[in-house]
């Protein structure tokens, strides 16, 4: 691989809580160790690039939902092929509901989604805003979450299990993942503050393991820090 390309849908549109964050990250941790990366950014209209890395979506408002859904329609079966292909995906909050079956809004409208992820999201009347710890297979995760919807999975496993906070269910199950595809709520943004998933996803894209390197070592420090700071201001244990 020459180049490592990052496809970032709807920047414009889909991108509070610093969810832009998490494609920084994941660009510069890949230069730190020598890699060349580049962020193909898709407007609603664009055309997409012939093959991709990584995709990422982030998080906005119904109406910002509004605005990109019928691209998000017209390029699922693109986004469905690259699942399958083993591409990571990573969708954040309300850009995960657009790639799930459907997004039921607060007034009963159903939006169907592009099919990603089979989950189906219920926007409520309640938001749910605060820090977040959430149990992995790959190690606790930490975050800060704000949405108002119930998300049910239909057949697929979770992210992972709250420790405390919200999460999918009430604080039962957090996110979804299908393959190298996740979908969470958490925001923060979501790979500065957990470096190790940046590096699993930078690693299943380049297939190879990524091995530390100085400037990795100094960021992780303050991440882990900020971990640990949600943490106790939580009453939990990572």
């Amino acid at each position: 691989m020459s180049v490592l390309r990052i496809l970032h849908l709807y920047p414009a549109e889909l991108g509070i809580n610093g969810d832009a964050g998490n494609v920084t990250a994941l660009v510069e941790r890949a230069c730190w160790r020598g890699i060349d990366a580049e962020v193909v950014r898709h407007p609603v209209g664009g055309v997409l690039p012939e093959s991709v890395d990584i995709v990422h979506i982030g998080s906005g408002p119904l109406s910002s939902q509004r605005a990109v859904l019928a691209d998000v329609q017209c390029i699922a079966p693109a986004l469905r092929d690259w699942r399958d292909a083993g591409i990571p995906i990573l969708a954040i909050a309300g850009g995960w509901q657009l790639l799930g079956t459907e997004l039921v809004t607060a007034d009963g409208e159903r939006l169907a989604g592009a099919g990603v992820f089979p989950t189906r999201a219920q926007l409520g009347a309640a938001r749910h805003v605060g820090e977040i710890v959430v149990r992995t297979a790959q190690g606790t995760v930490a975050g800060f979450e704000n949405h108002s919807a119930t998300t049910t999975l239909e057949g697929a496993e979770p992210f992972g299990q709250v420790v405390s906070g919200t999460g999918n269910d009430g604080g039962q199950t957090e996110g979804v993942a299908l393959a190298a595809a996740i979908g969470t709520h958490l925001h923060g943004p979501v790979l500065p503050m957990n470096p190790a998933l940046a590096d699993r996803m930078l690693a299943t894209a380049l297939r190879t393991e990524l091995a530390p390197v100085q400037q990795t070592e100094s960021v992780d420090r303050y991440a882990a820090n900020a971990r640990r700071a949600i943490a106790d201001r939580l009453g939990v244990k990572l």
